[in-house]
């Protein structure tokens, strides 16, 4: 589930940022990877409110953000 959110990430920053097709595939990458870390993280800490199944969505939503943003200073989306 985490890695369908991170998804989503990707695709919601490349409508808002993106410039070229070319950068879709890396922002959909980056938001997988960042939506995966952030599930991951997100299990360990106690329940959250907003939650599908394990996936935290506070966490999930916050590290594919952050992912995003990351790759987008260093010019790879």
């Amino acid at each position: 589930m985490a890695a369908i959110v991170g998804v989503i990430h990707g695709s919601l920053f490349h409508l808002i940022f993106g410039h070229e097709l070319s950068e879709l595939s890396a922002g959909l990458g980056l938001g997988v990877v960042g939506g995966i870390v952030g599930g991951a993280l997100g299990s360990a800490i106690p329940p959250a409110v907003l939650a599908i199944g394990e996936a935290n969505l506070i966490s999930t939503t916050i590290l594919a953000w952050s992912a995003l943003a990351l790759g987008r200073l260093l010019r790879i989306c």
